[in-house]
């Protein structure tokens, strides 16, 4: 009987740490087993095996989820394995590279960094899922690291990638990917995209985005650009550059320009505008901000407390543009906030975000007219 009592005193002190051994175990082979699923995940797919493919993704995820933390060690270093090899699975690196970036650690982060720029932006399962491939270049993007204005122009700039936004039904074409990513990396995308401005054939597509980001600085590489093409279609792109956010430098440009040197087109539209162009003031640009009758302008303090707010909660709460531009504040002083704050505004992957980058663009502008 004291044997017995000695065995079963042993099991009862043991099988705790047998389960936890074997479920540990468990979850290995769980997650490998997803893993070697998301691995085998084909382009060329039909609908049914898509269909398949997604409930595959989405159980991983929950799996993960509901193991977090015995199942992010083993990521990390499946992940890690991966980024060694001479020509990693593009499915995993981006799959696990995104679900670890979502996790928020400092170290996650940076392994998720590796994983999106090993990432291969030509190969066709990247293309196939081109909004989950957008939405993880657009987390990275806000870290603004140096490394990836290389990447985005091989991923995004020469390639036509799209994206949609469920929560505010918002479709993003391939300018429009390219405004958000540049955009919410900072002000340096702007001088890195004007270098690439000698590229014909990027010229038309970066004129487009530096209408939402660019400022007066990039004018003369613009007006190179206009020149070297002279075609219609880089001309407009160019005027709207100018007009809208190159300032009094944008107009001078746009007044001293002999139309012959273009297209007829080109010619015909430049007519058309000219008046406009020649009418372009700051009393012309603050007129458009007077609808809504009477305005008593804040005092100093108010417009820049109102500014530092709308820098802390990524432009919301945006101030009323009127008092800025009637405020007493420094020309120049504006100018930085308000540059300060355009970056900020892209973190707001929504069609409110896009229309408060529109009309600081245009209080911007009006501001470059404005004499002091």
């Amino acid at each position: 009987m004291k044997s017995q009592n000695i065995l079963h005193f042993i099991f009862v002190m043991l099988f705790p740490l047998i389960s936890i051994q074997y479920s540990a175990q468990t979850i290995e082979q769980q997650t490998l087993e997803h893993l070697k699923q998301i691995k085998a995940i084909s382009a060329d797919a039909d609908e049914k095996t898509v269909e398949r493919y997604n409930k595959q993704l989405d159980e991983a995820w929950k799996f993960f989820d509901a193991k977090k933390l015995s199942v992010l060690p083993i990521l990390r270093r499946e992940l890690s394995l991966e980024l060694q090899r001479e020509q990693p699975n593009n499915m995993l690196l981006l799959d696990i590279g995104y679900y670890l970036r979502l996790q928020g650690s400092t170290a996650d982060k940076e392994l998720s960094k590796a994983a999106l720029f090993k990432l291969n932006p030509a190969a066709e399962i990247v293309y196939v899922n081109q909004q989950q491939f957008f939405e993880f270049a657009y987390s990275v993007a806000a870290d603004q690291d140096p490394r990836v204005l290389p990447f985005l122009d091989k991923a995004f700039l020469r390639q036509k990638m799209t994206a949609y936004v469920p929560q505010h039904a918002l479709g993003l074409n391939e300018t429009l990917v390219c405004v958000f990513l540049y955009g919410i990396h900072g002000e340096a995308s702007e001088a890195h995209l004007r270098n690439l401005l000698k590229e014909k054939a990027l010229a038309r597509k970066i004129l487009e985005i530096l209408s939402w980001i660019g400022t007066p600085d990039s004018v003369p590489d613009v007006k190179a650009a206009m020149f070297a093409d002279r075609s219609y279609e880089t001309f407009n792109r160019g005027t709207t550059f100018m007009m809208k956010v190159g300032g009094p430098a944008g107009r001078g440009v746009m007044l001293a320009l002999t139309p012959k040197d273009f297209d007829t087109q080109s010619q015909d539209y430049l007519e058309r505008i000219r008046p406009q162009i020649d009418a372009t003031s700051y009393v012309v640009l603050r007129k458009e901000f007077s609808i809504g009758g009477d305005f008593a302008a804040p005092k100093k303090d108010e417009v820049k407390k109102g500014l530092g707010k709308m820098y802390e909660n990524y432009g919301e709460g945006f101030i009323d543009p009127r008092a800025i531009l009637d405020s007493h504040l420094p020309r120049i002083f504006l100018i930085n906030e308000l540059l300060r704050i355009r970056p900020r505004l892209f973190h707001r992957l929504s069609d409110e975000g896009l229309s408060d980058v529109l009309a600081t663009n245009s209080i911007l502008n009006a501001l470059y007219y404005r004499e002091k």
